[in-house]
């Protein structure tokens, strides 16, 4: 099923520097929701306690930085948490990273776990048609949580960093 998507849901946003506590998982992770799910639980367990995630901007994320056409599955590396306060120190596995204010093209989908690569696939021929040059950072920003949701549908925003 193609992914409805239009260019009214498709903007260039400046982005705030925001603070990601993540943990990083190498290798197959597409159409994986038991692994985001463990990733994410992983970083809530941490964060939870020291009260990090209580502000309402915070965001579930997952950074993917390896180009799948370049790089082979079980080399591919994502990193997968939530944004926290400045300041935030890393502690055992929990690592931090800096995303930065930046331009962004953001596309926003709600969309079924199946429907990701189509809608990754959407957002890649629109900077193919609109001729964009990509600055590297690519992410997803969760919206809700999918158990919660009617139709058991993700509501998230495709952020991918842009050169101006």
């Amino acid at each position: 099923m193609k992914t409805p998507i239009s260019t009214s849901k498709i903007k260039v946003k400046t982005l705030p520097k925001r603070t990601l506590a993540y943990v990083s998982n190498v290798g197959r992770y597409k159409g994986d929701s038991a692994l985001f799910e463990k990733l994410f639980t992983k970083v809530r367990d941490w964060a939870e306690p020291k009260e990090l995630l209580a502000s309402p901007k915070t965001e579930a994320i997952s950074v993917y930085l390896d180009d799948p056409d370049l790089v082979p599955e079980e080399k591919q590396t994502i990193r997968v948490g939530f944004t926290v306060p400045e300041g935030t120190k890393p502690e055992d596995e929990i690592q931090l990273m800096e995303l930065p204010k930046a331009e962004y093209l953001v596309a926003s989908f709600e969309i079924l776990p199946t429907e990701y690569e189509e809608a990754w696939q959407e957002i890649m021929g629109f900077i193919q048609s609109e001729k964009l040059k990509l600055a590297q950072l690519m992410y997803e920003s969760y919206k809700n949580d999918p158990r919660t949701h009617p139709e058991g549908k993700h509501i998230v925003d495709i952020c991918i960093a842009i050169e101006s």
